[in-house]
């Protein structure tokens, strides 16, 4: 569509384009800056020396980030390929059902939620910082990979079937391979999504303990370290990091077309 638009058109998209580009990048590049104001790199160090727990925190992180991902794409993968090539009673209307749960605010559950997590004994647990967003987000992974799979032709499925492989082998050794640029969307946008998650955290972590990186800048701000803008500023740096690295890691993948390699049906 872009390659065949006129030389105005592009110009014009390019100059929107880099508006809003410059729009994310000015803020970006005052944190920076702001990071190294007078300590330079000793900013970043005291936030290890200090004694505030931040490198708990990074492993919470991790640790929260990878198991929601993991979960997510396990899950979500087997259910879009179910939605998308099995017709079993009942197929649209779970599907309808489940995407129509995105409309719905996550504000709303935040009550029965967490009286849920307390009454399972699961509140200040891994379990609580997993389980809930990584549940809201499986109905977006579901669309993505679904979306993928309904783009692939069933020539594959029949042929497997034919050599007697079942439903399960045809997902896990011929349309999951193939789905790989949509999960990879799936597994960024997930990382990126539960590494800046805020509100999990904040409704059920008690402890330093099992505070991730997010709610860092609050345990900052609101103690003596609040003082030192800059200490702030460059704990913001080392949260925005690992989101970076992992776009820039897999951004070749995320290019490619949605149906990058498919078999149209």
């Amino acid at each position: 569509m872009f390659k065949s638009a006129s030389n105005k058109q592009k110009v014009i998209t390019q100059t929107i384009l880099v508006l809003i580009s410059i729009m994310y990048i000015i803020p970006m590049v005052y944190v920076l800056i702001s990071s190294f104001r007078g300590g330079g790199v000793s900013n970043y160090t005291y936030l290890f020396t200090s004694g505030f727990p931040i490198i708990r925190m990074i492993f919470n992180s991790v640790l929260v980030s990878v198991l929601q991902v993991t979960l997510i794409i396990a899950v979500s993968s087997p259910a879009a390929f179910s939605f998308s090539k099995i017709r079993f009673p009942g197929r649209d209307t779970i599907y309808l059902v489940l995407m129509l749960t995105m409309s719905i605010s996550l504000l709303c559950f935040i009550t029965p939620l967490f009286q849920t997590m307390k009454f399972l004994g699961w509140i200040n647990t891994y379990a609580a910082l997993v389980l809930p967003a990584a549940t809201f987000w499986l109905p977006v992974a579901i669309l993505i990979l679904k979306n993928y799979y309904d783009s692939l032709g069933n020539e594959l499925m029949e042929a497997t079937k034919m050599e007697g492989g079942g439903y399960f082998t045809i997902w896990s050794k011929v349309y999951a391979p193939l789905s790989k640029p949509a999960t990879v969307n799936v597994l960024v946008f997930a990382f990126i999504n539960s590494w800046n998650d805020y509100l999990n955290p904040l409704l059920f972590s008690r402890t330093d303990e099992m505070r991730t990186l997010p709610m860092a800048v609050i345990s900052l701000t609101s103690s003596i370290y609040g003082a030192r803008p800059e200490i702030v500023f460059a704990c913001l740096v080392i949260m925005a990091v690992p989101s970076i690295f992992i776009y820039l890691l897999f951004q070749n993948h995320l290019g490619e077309g949605m149906t990058s390699g498919a078999v149209k049906g």
